[in-house]
């Protein structure tokens, strides 16, 4: 697949297939996740392959999206928090563009990803997965063969509508977020994840999913 079509019909995946991912492309796909800049070039990811039923659903009781059940296979990025440059915080940066390189090439390959930071705390992760206090987790990578064809997600905006040369345009769409609604929907998240994990896993995850969670068609 072209480059340009990978970027352009790539889709977020969330219905897959029973049919588990041949260890040979989650290693293709790391491999390619492993070519993505870095910050300084410190290539300080890692990334934890999640195909145990128990893990996933330990990922989920914690808090994590209910989806994560369901995918065949995930993989969870960490990446090495010991950077200089707190304010613009260029581990999540590193992270992300490993992240990109897997879901383009998930793409490539015929397999659907998801790309979720609806996850338990940091510190509930570090401790599911025995993860070192110095490594930050960034996401958790949903794979498998989507269950039908993706549909086409048309985007927000048009080119003159996001993009400027050499200033902030006074002409671009101005998004409208009432900033009261962002804050309780800020402290609601807050309450959520320091319930305990009884509470989440009886009442919350599936109420949640149902009443909360947005839908989408793929």
């Amino acid at each position: 697949m072209e480059l340009e079509l990978a970027i352009k019909t790539r889709r977020s995946v969330r219905k897959f297939k029973n049919q588990p991912v041949g260890r040979e492309l989650i290693e293709k796909l790391t491999d390619l996740a492993n070519y993505a800049p870095s910050a300084c070039n410190v290539q300080g990811w890692k990334f934890i392959v999640v195909d145990k039923q128990e893990l996933k659903d330990q990922i989920v009781d914690n808090g994590g999206s209910i989806l994560i059940k369901n995918a065949p296979v995930g993989i969870l990025v960490i990446y090495d928090k010991r950077t200089k440059n707190l304010i613009y915080q260029d581990h999540i940066q590193s992270g992300s563009a490993a992240i990109q390189n897997l879901s383009l090439g998930a793409a490539d390959l015929g397999l659907g990803s998801c790309w979720l930071c609806h996850l338990p705390t940091p510190k509930k992760l570090r401790k599911i997965f025995k993860i070192p206090a110095y490594y930050q987790p960034i996401a958790f990578i949903m794979l498998g063969y989507p269950e039908t064809g993706t549909k086409t997600v048309p985007r927000k905006y048009d080119l003159k509508q996001i993009m400027s040369y050499n200033r902030f345009s006074d002409d671009w769409p101005k998004e409208k977020i009432n900033p009261i609604i962002l804050l309780v929907k800020r402290i609601l998240v807050k309450i959520y994840y320091l319930t305990p994990r009884f509470i989440k896993k009886i009442l919350f995850n599936n109420l949640l999913d149902k009443k909360f969670v947005k839908k989408f068609d793929n």
